[in-house]
Order: C-alpha cells, then structure tokens, then sequence
C-alpha cells in the first residue's frame, strides 16, 4: 500500500472592494460563475477559495447578464491571498489587484498599511496624534508596505496636502499582535458620498 502523500494547500484567496464611489453596484462573475452579487461603494466581500491559474473577470451592473462593464483575465499564484479593488482610471473601470500578507504564527508585532482610493483627493497622509508620520503624501491607487507597530489601540490622523487645516480621525483602532490590517481612504472629497475610510484585516476569513 503507498503512502498518502502530504501535498500542499496550493487554493488561493480572492475578495473585492467596490471603491467608485458614483458607480452603480454590481454582481461579480469569475469564469462565466457569479462569485458575488449586488456589491456596492464601499462593499468589501468575504475571502472566497479559487484555484491558482488565469481566471477570466467580468463585472455586471447588477441585475444584469447581458453586457458587461468591465472584463480582464488575471492571472492567480498558487497559495496567494488578493484584493481586487474596482476603481476608476479616468471615466473608465478599472481594477488595482494587492497582494494581502498570507503569514502564519505567533509575531510580537502589529502591521498596517494606507492606501489612497479617492479618486479627487489631493496626496494623503496617515500619522498618529503626535504627528508621528507612518505614510506620507500618498497619491490616488498608491500601495504602500506594511508599517510594523506595537498592539494596541490606536488614534490616527489623516491629513491632506495643499489643504491647510483640513485634518479627519480615525478612532479607538484595536491591531492585535501578528495580525495585518489595510486603511483604505474611499469617498470623494467635498462631494457626495462624502470621504471617510474602511479599516480591514488582511489575510484572515
């Protein structure tokens, strides 16, 4: 009798953030399949298992089956963890593909990363209270690196550039040791839907 080979867990991850923020919501289909349906501005999906490999990507408004709004192929690495972000390139859709941490064990650390998806802000930064700068002059679909912290619970500032005084806070933030979390700037800037932030956990179901 052989031996069960102990092969490695090759799936990949897969979640969307719709971050248009005047864009009508939309069913989301992955190889002709509906993976998720009726995902609207500021909509982040749970993590959904997908085989590495070149998936074929279309967005419906959703509803509809008949023309699609946007379609790209995106090729998927084995025992990767993404996030498909759609946003704008000018009046077009467009999609900005991150790669999220997909570490395991124990860290004594806390990780964090801003990422600027206002499509009419100026250049954004993220700071603690203090002025203690993490991200600075971060521009529109701009990834930045994960910034190590202590866990803890946290204040941030965010400030904007060329707007003197204009300062927004986001509050009481618990990041717990060995866990990875994105901020993402969404919204418009003196428009409607009004800027303002999502706060997620990279990685994790």
């Amino acid at each position: 009798m052989l031996f069960r080979q102990n092969l490695p867990n090759l799936q990949s991850k897969i979640r969307f953030l719709h971050a248009i923020p005047l864009a009508p919501a939309v069913d989301i289909y992955l190889d002709g399949n509906l993976l998720r349906e009726n995902i609207a501005f500021s909509d982040i999906s749970c993590y959904e298992n997908i085989p590495p490999g070149n998936h074929e990507l279309q967005l419906y408004v959703t509803g509809t089956y008949d023309d699609p709004i946007f379609t790209r192929n995106i090729d998927v690495l084995p025992d990767t963890t993404l996030t498909v972000n759609i946003v704008s390139s000018g009046s077009a859709i467009n999609i900005l593909v991150l790669n999220d941490v997909n570490v395991k064990g124990n860290m004594t650390l806390t990780f964090l990363r801003f990422i600027n998806l206002s499509p009419n802000a100026p250049l954004i930064s993220l700071s603690l209270p203090n002025d203690i700068n993490l991200f600075g002059n971060v521009e529109y679909l701009e990834t930045t690196g994960y910034y190590p912290l202590s866990p803890a619970i946290y204040d941030f500032k965010v400030t904007f550039s060329a707007i003197a005084g204009l300062e927004k806070y986001i509050n009481e933030k618990t990041l717990r040791n060995g866990r990875y979390y994105t901020i993402y700037i969404i919204g418009l800037l003196n428009r409607h839907p009004q800027i303002g932030y999502l706060m997620v956990e990279d990685g994790r179901d």
